[in-house]
């Protein structure tokens, strides 16, 4: 099981203070909950492409967090940290989290390379089975040289906080890309870059990030 979640940081706060404390207090909190197998924090340096220019989601932030399984994950969300102190810790460094709980279809890859995180939305005739067919042809054409790997992460359901903004239209689904280095990254997304243009004509809504990964586990 996996959960993948956009955050947006609190109004006011530095770049730099809002990820020493997400991953100082609060990655650890997150830690001591049982039944996690792979925790990373994707901070967000740069945009490179965006559906209308402007980008569609607030993000500062995005969380892939692993669980050995279902019956670990609702288990981890039904502990003390999961239920009441990490959602009480968020508003110390959040304004905004929107969750959602998607499939994992292949696992990581090597954090030397450069990776990309594309949260998008459908447009609403979109057959994924298509979306999946094209997506794997752009990466083809991209070139095996310039981008290392490439996987498609559909969302099942997504959630949000009470006491935190959420995105009005949650990811139907992120693509994340791992490129050989950041050239290849920066050609793909440009405006005449192979990436760029396919998702322009795939996606209602979508916008390609820049992370810089910090494995928590």
């Amino acid at each position: 099981m996996k959960r993948m979640t956009l955050l947006a940081r609190r109004e006011g706060m530095s770049t730099s203070d809002f990820r020493s404390y997400w991953a100082g207090p609060h990655g650890k909190l997150a830690l001591e909950m049982e039944g996690i197998n792979r925790y990373t924090q994707n901070r967000v340096d740069k945009v490179l492409w965006s559906r209308f220019g402007v980008p569609a989601f607030s993000v500062d932030g995005i969380v892939e967090l692993w669980f050995e399984g279902e019956d670990a994950m609702r288990r981890a969300q039904a502990s003390s940290i999961g239920k009441l102190h990490i959602p009480a810790d968020e508003p110390n460094f959040l304004r905004g989290w929107t969750l959602c709980l998607v499939d994992d279809p292949l696992a990581e890859a090597v954090s030397q390379h450069v990776k990309v995180m594309v949260p998008f939305v459908l447009k609403a005739d979109a057959d994924r089975e298509i979306i999946d067919g094209q997506l794997a042809r752009l990466v083809r054409e991209v070139g095996s040289e310039n981008l290392g790997s490439f996987s498609l992460n559909w969302t099942a359901s997504s959630a949000r906080r009470d006491r935190l903004w959420a995105e009005p239209l949650p990811p139907t689904g992120f693509a994340v890309f791992w490129f050989a280095n950041l050239g290849s990254a920066h050609d793909a997304f440009a405006a005449d870059g192979l990436l760029a243009l396919g998702l322009q004509s795939l996606v209602d809504e979508g916008t390609a990030y820049l992370v810089d990964p910090l494995k928590m586990r």
